[in-house]
């Protein structure tokens, strides 16, 4: 397994001072030295939320080494959230502070993060926000129903309920808008009646449906061939309600590979079946970070700075 990196202390440092100074969080700890030997397989993040390495050399990896955070969903103090941040009203297209998945961990006191949709011009501080992406029950960044050469299309959606329930679905809605119109699938563009999570961002393909895996990178127009670096989120489900949600990164997959990974991870770890699946943002993107003890570490190592992240706050681990 590759050597975690430590993120820089000085950058964590003023990124957190920011952060308290705008929405009163407290100054993040700093990673540990260089010279430490890599973190063990699996680590206690905080009560609820588990920290997991898969080698290369593990059945459910598939040849690639991949990083998941585990979240039981049903503990008290676990709640899910899409990271927006220094978002301007009436900006049109919608921009947002870029952090790193570290990042946002110190700013928001997070106990875990991965890298959140797409992401269009700006610079490393500042970028803009392509496609849907709701805070606070309002869509700040809109999406519509796409057309193209083979007929409308949407995209898949990441978002979580005021109860801090996620939840997948096609979606779509417009900026102002506290309410998103729901599709029964990526190229049916007929509604599925209306959806209304505290915050969502939209991303994509949609990896998982109803427990079977059905890829929608070709409906969804976002075909990405080859193994490369993905970030993606599944949750299984008990009595209806998400029970356990996964957030993955994987250095080396295509898609058939993520979707793989998530089913037989579930089985194994949950003996569950994974209900729902999606990719968010990849390639150079995807990154995660989480806490351990007093240091934030992260897998693997990353600049690119997302204008949204999902995070995972939880209690202190024991």
């Amino acid at each position: 397994m590759p050597r975690h990196s430590p993120v820089p202390p000085a950058r964590i440092a003023a990124v957190a001072l920011c952060f308290a100074a705008l929405i009163g969080c407290r100054r993040a700890p700093v990673a540990a030295p260089a010279s430490e030997p890599p973190p063990p397989s699996m680590v206690r993040v905080a009560d609820g939320v588990v920290y997991r390495a898969f080698d290369a050399r593990d059945r459910l990896s598939r040849g690639t080494e991949v990083w998941l955070i585990d979240i039981d969903l049903s503990r008290p103090g676990v709640r899910v959230a899409v990271a927006a941040h220094g978002l301007r009203r009436g900006e049109a297209p919608a921009t947002g502070d870029a952090r790193t998945a570290a990042e946002w961990c110190a700013g928001t006191g997070a106990a875990a993060a991965v890298n959140g949709g797409y992401f269009g011009a700006g610079d490393e501080a500042r970028k803009e926000i392509v496609g849907l992406l709701v805070q606070r029950g309002r869509v700040v960044s809109g999406a519509s129903v796409r057309r193209g050469d083979r007929g409308s299309y949407v995209r898949s959606v990441f978002g979580v309920s005021p109860r801090g329930v996620p939840a997948i679905r096609w979606a779509t809605g417009s900026r102002g808008a506290v309410r998103l119109r729901a599709h029964r699938g990526p190229t049916d563009a007929a509604s599925a009646g209306a959806w209304s999570p505290a915050n969502a961002v939209g991303c994509g393909p949609r990896l998982i449906t109803g427990g079977t895996v059905k890829v929608a990178d070709r409906a969804e127009r976002l075909v990405s061939p080859g193994r490369v670096p993905r970030t993606f989120v599944g949750y299984s489900l008990s009595g209806g309600r998400p029970a356990h949600l996964a957030l993955a990164v994987g250095q080396r997959m295509d898609y058939a590979d993520a979707a793989a990974f998530l089913k037989a991870y579930f089985r194994r770890f949950h003996r569950a079946a994974c209900a729902e699946a999606m990719c968010v943002d990849g390639g150079g993107s995807s990154q995660m970070a989480y806490r351990e003890g007093e240091h934030i570490r992260m897998p693997v190592s990353s600049l690119v700075t997302t204008p949204t992240a999902i995070v995972v706050h939880a209690r202190p681990g024991g």
